[in-house]
C-alpha cells in the first residue's frame, strides 16, 4: 500500500513537472495545476513545494511556477545526446555545408516551438534566430509555422488567443496568421521573411517522428540569401534529406 501511494506521489509530481515545462515562460499558478492535474489545491501545492526545494520548480513573486534550475540542467544534458539528435545531426550538418546557412531542429512544447540543435554552415554572416533550448510561440519562424500548420484550424485560433500578446507586437492578426498557415499547407513547407528579424528569412518543413508526432528542420539566412528561387530549393533540398534518412516530411494539405 504504502509503494503505490509513493508511486502515486512520483506519477503525479512529474505531471505537475511537465505541466510547468508547458507553461515555462509565462509562468502557471497551483490552481490552473490543480485543475489540470485532477488534484486538490492543497495535494497540487505540497507536491509543488517538493519540486520547488529540490530545485526543479522555481516560484515567482506573481506565486507562479516556472522550470527551476535543476530542470534546466537535466534538459541541456539531455540534448546534446536526445535520440532525435543523433539521427537527424548529419543530416543537419550536410544541409549545412550545402547551403553554407545555419539548420535548425524543432519541436513543438506546448505552445512553443523549442529549438533543441542547430548546426552553422560557412556563410561569414550568421542568422541565429534561435539558441539551443531558445523557445518561441508557435506560428512565428519558419520552424515555428510548418509545426503550427500541421494542427486543426481550432487549436490555431485557441493558440492565437492563448499569445495573442506574442503576435500583436509583430502585427500579425488572426486573419494574417491564417493566411500564413494556408500558405504553408499549399506549398508544404512555409517561407518567412523578416517575421522574427528584420532582413532574415527562413525555409521550414515539418517531418513526421517515427514514435508520432512532428519536429521540423529549418535553414534560416539574410534576406539576400532568401529569393524565391532559392527557397524553392533550400525546401527541396530539406525534402531529400529527410527522406534519405527514412523520415517522411509532413505533407498536411491546404484542406486539411
Amino acid at each position: 500500500m504504502a509503494e503505490a501511494r509513493g508511486t502515486q506521489a512520483v506519477d503525479r509530481a512529474l505531471g505537475l513537472l511537465q505541466a510547468v515545462a508547458a507553461s515555462h515562460l509565462e509562468g502557471i499558478g497551483v490552481r490552473a495545476l490543480a485543475e489540470q492535474m485532477n488534484l486538490d489545491r492543497t495535494t497540487a501545492y505540497r507536491l509543488m513545494s517538493s519540486l520547488v526545494a529540490s530545485g526543479f520548480v522555481e516560484r515567482d513573486a506573481r506565486r507562479n511556477y516556472r522550470l527551476g534550475l535543476q530542470a534546466m540542467q537535466l534538459g541541456l544534458a539531455a540534448m546534446n545526446r536526445a535520440p532525435l539528435v543523433e539521427m537527424c545531426r548529419p543530416m543537419m550538418l550536410r544541409l549545412a555545408r550545402l547551403t553554407e546557412d545555419t539548420v535548425f531542429l524543432v519541436v513543438r512544447n506546448g505552445d512553443y516551438a523549442h529549438c533543441i540543435h542547430c548546426e552553422e554552415g560557412a556563410f561569414p554572416v550568421k542568422a541565429m534566430v534561435l539558441q539551443i533550448g531558445g523557445m518561441r510561440v508557435l506560428g512565428i519562424g519558419s520552424a515555428g509555422m510548418t509545426l503550427l500548420a500541421q494542427l486543426a484550424d481550432e487549436q490555431i485560433e485557441a493558440i492565437y488567443t492563448r499569445r495573442q500578446d506574442e503576435f500583436t507586437p509583430r502585427g500579425i492578426t488572426l486573419a494574417a496568421l491564417r493566411r500564413l498557415v494556408l500558405d504553408t499547407r499549399q506549398k508544404r513547407y512555409s517561407a518567412t521573411l523578416g517575421l522574427v528579424t528584420e532582413g532574415v528569412g527562413g525555409v521550414g518543413m515539418g517531418f513526421d517522428l517515427p514514435q508520432g508526432g512532428h519536429a521540423a528542420i529549418s535553414i534560416a539566412a539574410i534576406a539576400p540569401r532568401m529569393q524565391p528561387d532559392r527557397r524553392v530549393w533550400i525546401a527541396e533540398q530539406i525534402a531529400a534529406e529527410l527522406r534519405a534518412i527514412g523520415l517522411s516530411p509532413s505533407m498536411r494539405g491546404e484542406a486539411a
